[in-house]
């Protein structure tokens, strides 16, 4: 039996004490156990260190293989092309707006980019939408999209009274814009002249095809400046307001004509989707 020594624990708020038996080894040799103990502690918070240090350093390492194979992967200098270009695609685009009186694009927040982005994919973004708005540009140039003149519109699409007798009604195939003789007349779209002459009551008439099987026509005109199978830049000026034909005074006679057929051309002078008719 190992021997064991005596110790008595008094408590002198309560005056009761008491007897407790303690290995006598551990009273003799007390410092060698502390000393083991504080090496016990110092052991554990070295190896806890050590195993934090270890996993901080692989985070951080990984860390910085995956920034540098980012960068490895980023063709900064495409990218920054490629944003310039679609910035100053955007800035065309608006030019073209604005010069046809119609409301600018805005892209703010397009769509924007979600949490799981990975940013080794911005070259194929930027050409994704760098792609979507020269197609957007081009469709915008060949499309008859604005105003052929800066005049308001005076007589729109559809049924309306004579203008010649003031009784009864007539269809009316296009809108009209009011001007003076000699203002300027140009085309809402590229495309090719299959017309350029006088065409009876339309008086002297320009024609032009689009992509989509889509024509515009220009009628009364004073002048005209281009000649049939001349190819037209949207916006090109193409001949002056007059009177000839079948007019009461100095307008444009302006149509849209989709598959042979006539249609209503305000829904693509302001954007709408439902055109009103005239009376």
């Amino acid at each position: 039996m190992k021997h064991q020594t005596s110790v008595l624990i008094v408590n002198s708020k309560e005056k009761t004490s008491k007897v407790r038996q303690v290995p006598t080894h551990i009273i003799v040799h007390w410092r060698k156990y502390a000393a083991f103990l504080s090496l016990l502690i110092i052991s554990f918070i070295l190896v806890s260190g050590f195993l934090v240090y270890q996993n901080t350093s692989r985070f951080y390492l990984e860390r910085l293989e995956r920034a540098n194979f980012v960068q490895s992967q980023i063709d900064l200098q495409k990218a920054l092309t490629a944003f310039a270009t679609i910035d100053s695609g955007m800035y065309r685009i608006n030019l073209f707006l604005q010069d046809r009186g119609l409301e600018e694009l805005r892209m703010e927040n397009a769509g924007g980019i979600s949490a799981d982005f990975d940013i080794v994919l911005i070259n194929e973004f930027a050409d994704f939408y760098q792609k979507q708005l020269l197609g957007l540009e081009e469709t915008l140039n060949s499309a008859p999209i604005g105003k052929p003149s800066d005049g308001n519109m005076t007589s729109g699409f559809g049924y309306r009274r004579n203008p010649f007798t003031g009784r009864n009604s007539e269809f009316h195939s296009g809108i009209d814009f009011k001007g003076q003789v000699g203002d300027s007349v140009k085309t809402t779209g590229s495309g090719i002249v299959t017309f350029a002459g006088y065409k009876g009551g339309y008086g002297r008439c320009v024609i032009i095809e689009h992509e989509k099987n889509l024509q515009t026509l220009y009628a009364h005109l004073w002048q005209i400046n281009v000649k049939t199978g001349d190819h037209v830049n949207s916006g090109q000026l193409i001949g002056l307001m007059g009177s000839s034909g079948r007019s009461t005074g100095p307008h444009l006679h302006y149509e849209i004509i989709n598959h042979g057929k006539r249609i209503d051309p305000k829904k693509y002078v302001s954007f709408e989707k439902k055109a009103e008719s005239y009376g």
